[in-house]
């Protein structure tokens, strides 16, 4: 564990056997929470987002998961810390320019032989949903959300991060309807983002809607993709069309 950089991005460190507990150090209540088995929390409430649970007060505990092919062999198990400390600077980085991203406020992990068991603990977006939900929701509607999705990946573009998942489970819109970005253990700063990876970003997150509109499971409303394209676009057209 790089233990440097965990405490340069403000987290304290804690061991309470079996676990490794990182956290804010203005949560002091926060290792006690966490140094219990099993995974901390209650089922969520928050719509379309089973996989997270809820922590008192106001916090969300997920755990992290191989996705793929490797999420039926190896499950959550890890061989290293990267991808929760790849989260840590992430959110980090990305609310420091202004993107809506909940703020990551620990983890905690634990080692059994070579493998590594993690979850991520953030604050809790209230009364929210994810983008696929919302959608199913409200079949044939929603092209304004969705051109508010493109504006913040236009965003999150801006700030030279590559989101290699990006899809419209990790779209969570707020009680307002803005939309967020969640799970950047996945998410890559670069210094200055190629065009390439920006065009397959937003072509990742086309084929999202359209895989799921083919499966039934929404709706997309008319226009929708001019909306996404639209918000992508912002006022000052930067040449990248997300187009597949």
């Amino acid at each position: 564990m790089n233990r440097t950089a965990i405490e340069n991005l403000g987290y304290e460190i804690r061991e309470i056997p079996p676990y490794t507990i990182v956290y804010r150090p203005s949560l002091t209540q926060l290792p006690h929470l966490l140094s219990g088995s099993p995974v901390p929390g209650t089922d969520t409430g928050l719509s379309g987002r089973a996989s997270i649970r809820i922590m008192e007060p106001g916090l969300v505990v997920r755990t992290l998961t191989h996705g793929g092919a490797l999420r039926n062999v190896f499950k959550t198990r890890f061989l290293t810390l990267n991808r929760s400390i790849q989260e840590l600077q992430s959110s980090a980085y990305l609310i420091s320019q202004g993107i809506p991203t909940p703020e990551i406020v620990g983890m905690r992990f634990r080692k059994n032989g070579p493998f590594y068991a993690m979850e991520i603990i953030s604050r809790m977006i209230p009364e929210s949903i994810d983008l696929l939900t919302f959608l199913e929701q409200n079949p044939g509607n929603g092209s304004d959300v969705i051109g508010k999705a493109g504006a913040l990946i236009r965003d999150i573009h801006r700030a030279q991060v590559y989101h290699a998942d990006l899809h419209v489970k990790n779209i969570v819109l707020d009680k307002e309807r803005n939309p967020w970005i969640i799970d950047l253990d996945n998410a890559y700063r670069f210094i200055d983002l190629p065009l390439i990876l920006r065009y397959k970003n937003t072509r990742r997150f086309i084929h999202s809607l359209k895989k799921w509109d083919r499966r039934g499971r929404i709706r997309l409303p008319r226009g929708w993709k001019q909306a996404f394209m639209d918000g992508y676009a912002g006022q000052d057209r930067e040449g990248v069309s997300p187009s597949p």
